[in-house]
């Protein structure tokens, strides 16, 4: 079992009262630019549209969707003017028996209309099918909100759904759910009965002209009705649509052994003479007819936008999502952002969704504007404030009178040009920007691997960077060096550029007139280096940075979840969190808080640091002596507050922060498509007591926090939890990993866990199997006998997560001086996979046959899919998930390449791997 020793061990966490008296300062706080508007109340073709996972159409000629990336259900009316009807715009649950419009969805899916005028919506992410009835009220119609399959022969209401992520009403007015991630189609009755219609709750394929609830589905998702009230269901992994007769038989009725091959088919629509609309994982709609015969309905083989007002076969669509049919004969397609519409004649239109390329709100006030996932503010002279706007592929510009203009960008996403006018030329993701001591505005375009200069004439240039992703040698021209997804910028008061260059995870220098050199980072990912030279030292994707008037740089490491400095002579230091992620620690030492992907920092040269503390949805100082506080929003992710006090405000997923010369913040409120600005308004004494170390529960591969999955390893942080000296891996009598180790015992529900080391900090331990289907688990850490500290956390069907060490073929650890060859397979391991097909008793050592996850498991490297040779328990460990991957033989350059696992519909953190 020693090969559980590289899992992460960290230091102590260490705490500490207020060493004096002190004053902080509170602030109030406000919207300075941006606005929930998205298009509501105007045509659809004008309106700001996220990505759109259901459509569906009513008899009435209305068409609703839905907006997953803004959690809203909207629609489109008879006379093309959009509306939501469901949906607050920020993920959770709430609302139920009021107006669908006040409550909360978590990523609406899948869309039905009965006769009657009800909308149903799958609720994925709540585990529900909510309804919302003719006059706007929305009630949970299926779902309790565990994660699970359960529940047959009972209220739908009182049942258990894994990843409810399509619906379909029939006549009669039976709902029909595509149960996702149970493998199962389910039918509640107009009685609010609920059952199951076909599957077994295995993957797999099988059952073919019998009963389809005998029958194996793997991963169902879209599903139709025709007019006999035959049900199509789109079977993802089984490459097939099946049909499901009235009778309760099922078949194939595309796919297979036809004479075409589905790839992955998503979505299905039947129109009222029989013909079948499928769409797959490639840019095109097929239809097969009535009469037998395959015809493209929509797209050619290159995704894209293009062929509005032609033939719909000879259009582009960038990725058709979902597929609906009006009682017209109209093709209704989600195409990834907008809705486009095929009619009769077989031509196509955009009815919905304009990707933020026109009605944005330049010319009037910048509070009623369209942002769309700002990520830094840039302040100059004149009060003139400038925003990176990646969501709209443009930079923006806030006036002193409060009027929003764009700077640079078109709205299309592609690097563009030298010397041309920034308003005219194209920006490819910019997320940082910062002024230079001459007036220029300096852009990080994040996409094109560059940084932009746009001169007080307003041209824009390539100051840095050659546009092509990559790591070179230093003390090159800045034109000359390779960057990798840049996304900070700041400088000192000398005027040298400090470059962020977050893939590369380092800080370059670029002085003025010079060549470039390395300010912190040796560019492989990792934490170390504390004390020494900062050039030397590990960064891991830091995102921003700042400088005050000292000569210190202070860098947000954010997958180190801390803020480093590096003084005037090169020493790097940590001086807020302690490189785990989590929240805790205010009015103790910053060094033994855990402050969670920070995002942004300032600072002033009063010696005051400033954070912004992304996922913890928070606004947080360091002062002077080292303490930290909490000076912004609750820690809910949410968007409220305003003309209030900043610590009762909510912000969702906080990016860049600024500090101007009068003591205010401008922070990008990224979650909330806003900026907003905390203004001092008084102080407060600064308490002196400190609250008890909370438990912090992150997965051990990943280090990161939130919901935990069924047999993933995690490592909890506290204090008082076990012996000073930490304790390892010890088995009971019966083979197992024992659930009592140096007198330490985690409960999940009162359930003993097998832990792996236990010390005073930290334990690490398996999550016991029987949390599946739970919405929470609660968590129990007792220490020689008494309970020492509880939490509760959310349980998930997948969480993954990446160990850092990955094996070449020939058994090597794969790094930057021993790359894997094109071609070879490559080796990692992971957790939090689930359920698999195994015993799943926690603490058991793997053994032949090995189980496999229940869920689907693929892998990217740097986004290009690689082919996974195995997936499986490693043999003779506890909650390891082995993956054998074929490394991608070519689209991916040499050198470090991002590496991400998907299970389920959990993606993991990436983490870099090395290839020749």
């Amino acid at each position: 079992m020693s090969r559980y020793l590289y899992l992460p061990l960290l230091l102590a966490l260490s705490s500490a009262a207020a060493g004096a008296d002190a004053s902080l300062l509170i602030y109030a706080i406000g919207t300075v630019a941006g606005s929930a508007s998205i298009g509501d109340g105007g045509p659809a073709t004008a309106a700001q549209i996220g990505t759109i996972q259901g459509i569906a159409a009513d008899r009435f000629g209305n068409l609703y969707l839905s907006d997953t990336n803004h959690q809203r259900v909207r629609k489109i009316d008879a006379a093309g003017i959009i509306t939501t009807v469901a949906g607050t715009g920020t993920a959770g649950f709430g609302g139920d028996g009021g107006p669908a419009t006040s409550a909360q969805l978590n990523l609406p899916y899948g869309l039905a209309v009965d006769q009657a005028g009800y909308l149903y919506i799958a609720d994925l992410n709540n585990s529900r099918v909510r309804r919302v009835s003719p006059d706007g009220t929305i009630n949970t119609y299926a779902g309790s909100g565990g994660q699970g399959s359960s529940g047959d022969g009972g209220p739908a209401t009182s049942a258990q759904m894994l990843e409810p992520r399509n619906v379909a009403v029939d006549a009669a007015g039976n709902l029909y759910i595509a149960e996702f991630g149970g493998h199962r189609v389910r039918k509640v009755t107009p009685n609010g009965l609920i059952s199951t219609a076909a599957g077994t709750g295995i993957a797999g394929f099988g059952g073919d002209g019998g009963a389809a609830m005998n029958a194996q589905l793997a991963f169902p998702a879209g599903l139709a009705l025709d007019r006999l009230g035959n049900l199509y269901i789109a079977d993802s992994q089984n490459e097939r649509v099946r049909e499901l007769l009235p009778s309760g038989q099922i078949s194939t009725a595309l796919g297979g052994n036809q004479n075409i091959t589905l790839l992955t088919p998503m979505a299905v629509a039947v129109d009222l003479s029989g013909n079948i609309f499928v769409a797959d994982a490639t840019p095109v709609v097929r239809e097969y007819t009535a009469a037998g015969r395959w015809l493209f309905a929509a797209g050619i083989s290159a995704a894209g936008f293009s062929g509005d007002g032609g033939p719909a076969s000879a259009a582009q669509l960038t990725e058709p999502l979902d597929l609906a049919v009006d009682l017209g004969g109209n093709l209704y397609i989600a195409d990834l952002v907008r809705v486009r519409a095929v009619n009769t004649q077989g031509i196509i239109h955009t009815i919905a969704g304009d990707d933020y390329l026109h009605s944005i709100g330049d010319g009037a006030a910048a509070t009623a504007a369209e942002l769309s996932r700002p990520s830094a503010v840039a302040l100059d002279g004149s009060g003139d404030l400038y925003i990176a706007d990646p969501g709209t592929e443009r930079v923006r510009q806030v006036a002193p009178a409060g009027t929003m203009t764009t700077v640079a960008g078109t709205g299309v996403a592609l690097p563009g040009g030298e010397g041309t006018l920034a308003t005219a030329t194209t920006l490819m993701n910019p997320m940082g920007v910062a002024l230079d001591r001459f007036g220029n505005l300096l852009i990080a375009e994040t996409g094109a691997h560059r940084i932009r200069q746009i001169s007080t004439g307003g041209r824009i240039s390539t100051i840095v960077g050659t546009g092509v992703a990559g790591v070179g040698p230093e003390l090159l021209p800045p034109t000359q060096t390779q960057l990798r997804g840049p996304r900070g910028l700041c400088l000192d008061r000398a005027g040298n550029l400090y470059v962020v260059d977050t893939a590369n995870h380092r800080v370059l220098l670029v002085p003025s007139g010079g060549v470039v050199a390395t300010a912190a980072g040796n560019g492989a990912p990792g934490s170390a280096g504390d004390g020494g030279v900062a050039r030397l030292a590990q960064l891991n994707q830091p995102s921003a940075c700042a400088a005050d008037s000292f000569g210190n740089l202070y860098i947000a490491d954010t997958w180190n979840h801390r803020i480093r400095k590096v003084d005037a002579t090169g020493i790097i230091e940590t001086v807020a969190g302690v490189g785990v992620a989590g929240y805790g620690g205010d009015e103790g030492p910053a060094t033994a808080a855990l402050i969670n992907a920070p995002g942004g920092v300032a600072a002033d040269d009063n010696g005051n640091i400033y954070i912004s503390d992304t996922g913890n949805n928070l606004v947080r100082q360091v002062t002077p002596d080292g303490i930290i506080h909490s000076i912004g929003a609750t820690g809910v992710a949410g968007f409220a507050g305003d003309g209030g006090a900043a610590l009762s405000a909510q912000v969702s997923g906080p990016g860049g922060i600024l500090l101007d010369g009068s003591g205010e913040l401008y922070l990008a409120d990224t979650g909330n498509n806003r900026i907003r600005r905390l203004v001092p308004i008084g102080t407060a004494p600064v308490p002196l007591v400190i609250p008890p170390t909370p438990l912090s529960v992150v997965n051990a591969a990943s280090l990161n926090p939130g919901a935990v999955a069924p047999g993933e390893v995690v490592t909890i942080f506290g204090a008082g939890l076990g012996p000073q000296a930490g304790v390892g891996v010890q088995m009971d009598s019966s083979g197992l990993l024992a659930n009592l180790l140096a007198d330490a015992e985690v409960r999940f529900d009162g359930i003993p866990a097998p832990l792996f080391y236990a010390q005073a900090n930290q334990i690490n331990a398996q999550v016991p199997y029987t949390v599946a289907g739970n919405a929470n688990t609660a968590i129990e850490v007792f220490y020689q006998g008494l309970s020492v500290n509880t939490a509760t956390v959310p349980v998930v069907a997948t969480a993954p997560g990446i160990f850092g060490t990955a094996v070449n073929q020939d058994g090597s650890y794969n790094s930057a001086t021993n790359p894997a060859p094109r071609g070879t397979f490559l080796t990692f391991y992971a957790t939090g996979e689930g359920l698999t097909n195994g015993p799943n008793i926690a603490g058991e050592p793997a053994a032949n046959p090995y189980p496999q996850p229940i869920l689907p498991v693929t892998v990217t490297v740097s986004g290009v899919t690689a082919g996974v040779a195995w997936a499986g328990s490693a043999p003779g460990l506890v909650g390891l998930l082995q993956v054998n991957i074929r490394v991608p033989g070519g689209y991916v350059p040499s050198g470090a390449a991002t590496l991400e696992l998907t299970v389920g519909m959990a993606v993991s953190p990436d983490v870099v791997i090395w290839l020749q």
